[in-house]
């Protein structure tokens, strides 16, 4: 890619005016501006000994054509830098897009709108890179390490390709039992390391003469260096107790990037630098799927979350970006997605850990008609530091929700006050206001996805979450039909078992997600939030099958969550890891009594139980409101008037001779539990 790049003026004539000197399309720290962003540059210069009016001229790449509409003039000798952060209302020297991070071909047109004044052609290029023309003006070019925006370029030594990257020796046999770290490299490269997290340059590093040992926890980083071509890419290796990590991920990145008091993201005092936020709060570091055969690569890194900020233990989100030359399709999710951005999430509360998990698993296990983050808990080790029990996953926003609902658009709006965060709110506003005045349920399905809706509003009662009116994320599909669904998320401040969170959710008097006294007050709504409730508590949520998932989760990850509370629980206060395991023991089987309870109070109905007997797998399957009740005798609470369909589904070996309990025919029937006390289909061997 860089042996094959081409500079050269298409005019002879070029040289009698304004040329393009220099430019950067992946500036990620030569330049910040006062807002924090790195904007694109090119840099014109005059090499004539008159002033040049740049006014009208236009810059063209890629289809796209950007007039210079203010005044605008160049002394002879002068370097003008013309940015391209896609803000022309900033004044003359702004263009109207950015520069393609991929390389193009750069046109500077004149006034004229027809004479090409230059043409410069240029490929993709790592973060803070620059090229240009070796000297000012001149025909020869170079890649430049050291931008110079503004400035005479150095005209020293054209750079024109790129040193390979240091290597693990695998010829190299160790004389002792020590730990060391061989490395190779081209013959006449000089390898610089550094065992501190910062990066390796010319200027920073040791520099590599024999096998570095590894007598401590450390990170090493290590670049190639030739005289004429680029520093190679990075190396970079974790060692964490004597050995690299086999399992999560590894983060390499500078210790003052992360904690130095004035710059530093994870900082806490006065200056609290945690709760910073924006591109300015971001910092380059080296990540690695450890167990993979995947190479660290460099991405941003910066402090996620709102209310857990405040916690010791933080979470962090991952970037992938042009500036920082992070890999085009991103970062890795597991072994067929990738996305431009993650987040590793810290679950620092009291039991969050096994209670997201909880939800996550019954979510995904029962095919609930709710959107999840997929989450994968691996441990995460920090400049060679053991930093905890994560969980990696991708973030909810447009290219996840886009991702999973197979749309090319997506809607998305956040927060209590349905924020715009992509597309727009034009489909919303309608749609709430047709849910607040309980509009029949033909017309509510025409603008939301009502059984995804019914089942956040279980969720969140079974839970009695207190932050389920803030804990907002909704989005549609941008296409006819499209229909609003809503993301669960941060399902972890959960009420006590025993708490009427019912009679506090439906005494809201806005308009809050999941909307519990709309749904109970309009009553074809009622109905279908009923039948679900009775479905899930009978089986997802029935104490058996829940306490068997709780008990799952607990003995796959006990010892990872020990291993988090041997690192965290000097700076936090948070339970043993056998005392969230109880707790959600306890809630798992208190709560459906309490909820169904509470249910029946507000509404006014009385709970009624029938007994369900369910055929054995190798006859058939029984469901209830969509929801499979394993085989055998159910004692099932429900709600007098709330009619339940059930669903029986038979091997072709047999067949239904009718149901005990109920007289109706049909392998699809909908019964009333003030009606029915027991159900059981009469089963035959079908004829052949």
């Amino acid at each position: 890619m860089f042996l094959s790049f081409v500079l050269a003026p298409l005019l002879v004539g070029a040289q009698n005016g304004v040329v393009i000197n220099e430019l950067q399309a992946a500036n990620r720290k030569t330049h910040v501006a006062l807002d924090g962003s790195t904007p694109d540059w090119v840099e014109l210069f005059n090499p004539t000994s008159t002033v040049v009016d740049i006014t009208g001229m236009r810059f063209a790449v890629v289809g796209r054509t950007h007039v210079i509409d203010g005044s605008l003039t160049i002394a002879p000798g002068e370097h003008r830098i013309i940015w391209f952060d896609g803000a022309p209302d900033r004044g003359p020297d702004h263009a109207g897009f950015t520069l393609p991070r991929k390389g193009g071909t750069l046109l500077l047109i004149a006034a004229d709108g027809l004479a090409v004044q230059d043409v410069f052609t240029y490929p993709a290029m790592a973060g803070d890179l620059s090229v240009g023309r070796l000297r000012d003006g001149s025909k020869a070019w170079s890649f430049f390490s050291q931008a110079t925006p503004g400035a005479p370029n150095p005209g020293d030594i054209a750079v024109h390709g790129r040193t390979a990257p240091p290597a693990f020796d695998t010829a190299y046999v160790a004389a002792s039992d020590s730990v060391c770290l061989p490395l190779i490299a081209d013959e006449s490269a000089v390898i610089r390391y550094t065992t501190d997290g910062t990066e390796p340059t010319q200027l920073n590093g040791l520099v590599y003469d024999g096998p570095i040992p590894v007598v401590r926890d450390l990170v090493v980083r290590a670049r190639a260096f030739v005289e004429g071509r680029l520093p190679s890419k990075e190396f970079c290796s974790t060692y964490h107790n004597g050995g690299a990590p086999q399992e999560g991920i590894t983060i390499a990145m500078d210790q003052a990037g992360l904690s130095d008091d004035s710059t530093g993201i994870n900082v806490e005092g006065a200056l609290a630098n945690f709760s910073r936020k924006g591109r300015t709060w971001e910092r380059l570091a080296m990540v690695k799927f450890n167990g993979t055969t995947d190479a660290p690569i460099p991405i941003g890194i910066s402090i996620h979350g709102s209310g857990s900020r405040g916690l010791a233990k933080r979470s962090f989100k991952l970037h992938a970006r042009d500036r920082y030359d992070s890999p085009v399709k991103g970062l890795r999710l597991n072994e067929s997605e990738h996305f431009q951005e993650g987040i590793l999430r810290a679950d620092a509360g009291a039991h969050t850990f096994l209670r997201n998990r909880f939800l996550e698993v019954i979510a995904a296990r029962h095919t609930l008609h709710v959107d999840v983050q997929p989450s994968r808990p691996m441990p995460l080790y920090l400049n060679g530091q053991y930093w905890g029990l994560y969980r990696w996953m991708p973030p909810k926003d447009k290219q996840w929700l886009e991702h999973i609902s197979g749309s090319e658009a997506v809607d998305v709006l956040e927060g209590p006050a349905a924020v715009i965060r992509s597309g727009s709110d034009a489909h919303f506003k309608p749609a709430i206001e047709k849910l607040m005045a309980l509009a029949p349920v033909d017309t509510l399905a025409r603008y939301f996805d009502l059984d995804n809706l019914i089942d956040l509003a279980c969720l969140d009662l079974y839970t009695g979450r207190a932050d389920h009116d803030l804990n907002v994320r909704l989005y549609r599909p941008r296409q006819h039909g499209g229909k609003w669904r809503w993301v669960m998320f941060d399902m972890d401040l959960w009420a006590p078992a025993e708490e009427n969170s019912v009679e506090r959710m439906a005494s809201g008097t806005s308009a809050e997600t999941p909307y519990i006294p709309q749904l109970l007050q309009q009553p074809e709504l009622q109905q279908k939030l009923l039948a679900r409730m009775t479905a899930l508590v009978a089986t997802a949520l029935s104490p058996e099958a829940a306490t068997r998932v709780a008990d799952s989760l607990f003995a796959s990850h006990r010892a990872e969550m020990q291993a988090d509370h041997e690192r965290w629980h000097r700076e936090m206060e948070r339970p043993d890891p056998a005392a969230s395991h109880a707790e959600l023991r306890h809630f798992i089987v208190q709560r459906p009594t309490h909820l169904m309870e509470d249910i029946a109070t507000r509404t006014g109905r009385k709970l009624k139980t029938i007994t369900i007997d369910v055929p054995a797998t190798e006859v058939g399957t029984l469901s209830v409101e969509g929801m499979m009740l394993s085989p055998g005798a159910h004692d099932v609470i429900a709600f007098a008037g709330v009619q339940l369909r059930i669903d029986l589904q038979l091997t072709d070996r047999h067949e239904l001779a009718g149901w005990k309990g109920f007289e109706e025919d049909g392998t699809t029937i909908a019964i009333d539990p003030a009606e029915v006390r027991s159900l059981r289909p009469m089963i035959r061997p079908s004829v052949p």
